[in-house]
């Protein structure tokens, strides 16, 4: 929310898809600490590029159920 003194800023919304595994969804810590490395993974993406650098289109990341590490799905072509 903008405070008196800022401005609004327009905030471009790009959809995510997260694919995890059930063990990771049904244990409330893992779950929230994959889904906090998922929010920093599209904040650093957001901050990097600055305007008009992610592209409109859906970013598909994949949890690792061991690690909770996040990697970003590779589209096949």
């Amino acid at each position: 929310m903008a405070t008196a003194k800022e401005r609004a800023r327009k905030v471009t919304t790009t959809p995510i898809r997260v694919t995890l595994p059930v063990s990771v969804a049904c244990d409330l810590e893992k779950f929230q600490t994959a889904l906090a490395n998922v929010a920093a993974i599209v904040g650093a993406m957001k901050l990097a590029g600055g305007k008009g650098t992610v592209l409109p289109r859906t970013r598909e990341f994949v949890i690792d159920p061991a690690s909770l590490m996040v990697k970003e799905a590779v589209a096949e072509q």
